[in-house]
């Protein structure tokens, strides 16, 4: 199994949920998240805050997860690329990760199962 994060824009949120689910996405996670570093850095023409949230409260980023089996990786990364691609920078970054286990609290399924 697999976990992929993708930070995108806000703007392409409902284009790349839409798509994940239409393409077999079981679950979704929506993270609303004010990132630093990666070139996120303040206007410097705007007032200078010392508090972090008030510096980075104007980027609109949102994190998306989604875990699924390994056959699925590829195709949901390129479709959440094709949905959140624009012509100017900062559209975002896509990282994959293993997941080596997964339960399901519920009925206490597990792995691939659970999902």
């Amino acid at each position: 199994m697999k976990e992929i994060k993708a930070y995108i824009q806000r703007c392409c949120v409902t284009r790349a949920v839409d798509a994940l689910q239409k393409n077999g996405a079981l679950g979704i996670t929506i993270v609303d998240i004010h990132p630093v570093g990666y070139g996120y850095e303040p206007n410097n023409f705007a007032i200078q805050y010392q508090d972090t949230y008030k510096r980075y409260g104007h980027l609109r980023i949102v994190k998306l997860e989604v875990v699924c089996a390994d056959q699925d990786v590829d195709r949901l990364v390129r479709i959440i690329q094709k949905e959140c691609r624009t012509p100017d920078n900062g559209d975002g970054m896509i990282f994959v990760a293993d997941v080596s286990a997964a339960f399901r609290i519920r009925d206490g399924a597990y792995g691939e199962a659970a999902l």
